[in-house]
């Protein structure tokens, strides 16, 4: 098994963005490691890469890898991305530098300087524009898609309780799917609520009637119920909840990455009802992974009712889908760039 150093914040007891600890146990799983970070025991912000490897009782010949997972910059500051200056990875020419690029859509520049500082052999993006900044950038960067831990999402059986669900943002500064969608099935006067279970909508109808006999959960971020709490499920309760759905909202992002939730509802057997637009990278097949829609809404309310309702044809697709996920879990990134 080859050796390496992983440099990642510890992420164990984070309770979202799971992306950045599956790539983690995918790597752990994958290699003979050491990791070192902010979190992890005998982190020490004075260690220069030197000390790190001494650390990690690998002889410097035998280290094949120095990977720098998605959670391994400052993600706080306005004006650094790097998290430990004292670590500099430049003099080690003989270890192949691996590099993640995470939030592309702030401080790229900086992500791009800290490589080139550090001269990483391999850059890995979930954004499309990989190609496009590799020749720009004179570094070797490629897409690799997000993935999904099959152990945390995979479905196990779980009664589909709900009808139809959505959680997360509206991004109206971005895109207007979602705020389309939720036009179609709340009433006018509720559409400034932001899920039908707000407090606010204690007591009173929410929905337009042709979708009111619907077991739907609608949640945007900063819904709360009566009680005030939070609407939005999260940790083990938001796996739970996508396998209890049986069909679920999801767009694509405003710079066309496939986000991680269109493979946690492939794993959780949760139909995916989507736009019928060009940015799936390919990854998505109408009738055969998903369910899609026009964008103008002009079939939306018979595109839904038929992943409500057709039995058959949600298990056909669903079933499809969780095929078709495991070539995309983080075990299988992994072992593809070793």
């Amino acid at each position: 098994m080859k050796k390496a150093i992983i440099l990642s914040k510890n992420y164990i007891k984070y309770r979202s963005g799971y992306y950045h600890q599956d790539l983690v146990d995918a790597l752990q799983k994958n290699l003979d490691f050491y990791i070192y970070g902010e979190g992890y025991e005998n982190y020490d912000k004075n260690d220069d890469i030197y000390d790190v490897i001494s650390k990690s009782k690998f002889d410097q010949k035998d280290i094949d890898y120095i990977i720098m997972t998605t959670s391994w910059d400052d993600d706080v500051s306005e004006d650094n991305v790097d998290p430990h200056p004292k670590i500099n990875t430049s003099s080690l020419n003989e270890i192949k530098k691996i590099y993640f690029l995470n939030k592309e859509y702030k401080k790229l520049s900086l992500r791009f300087d800290y490589c080139k500082k550090n001269k990483i052999d391999e850059v890995f993006t979930v954004h499309p524009n990989a190609e496009l900044w590799s020749k720009e950038q004179s570094l070797n960067i490629k897409q690799m898609h997000f993935g999904i831990s099959l152990e945390r999402f995979g479905y196990d059986s779980e009664p589909k309780k709900i009808d139809f669900a959505f959680t997360g943002s509206l991004h109206n500064s971005h895109l207007d799917y979602r705020s389309k969608v939720k036009e179609e099935l709340f009433i006018k006067e509720r559409l400034h609520t932001k899920s039908n279970f707000d407090w606010r909508n204690f007591g009173k109808n929410v929905l337009k009637p042709e979708y009111n006999m619907l077991n739907i959960y609608w949640a945007e971020f900063g819904a709360r119920d009566i009680f005030y709490r939070n609407l939005l499920p999260f940790d083990k309760k938001y796996g739970r909840f996508l396998k209890e759905t049986k069909m679920m909202l999801n767009t694509p992002s405003a710079v066309g990455i496939f986000n991680t939730r269109f493979f946690e509802l492939m794993a959780s057997k949760t139909l995916i009802l989507c736009p019928r637009v060009d940015s799936y990278n390919g990854l998505l097949e109408d009738n055969t992974n998903c369910l899609m829609y026009n964008p103008d809404m002009s079939d939306f309310q018979d595109v839904f009712m038929r992943g409500v309702n057709d039995v058959l044809l949600r298990e056909k697709i669903v079933n499809n889908a969780y095929e078709n996920v495991k070539e995309h879990s983080y075990d299988a990134r992994v072992k593809s760039i070793l």
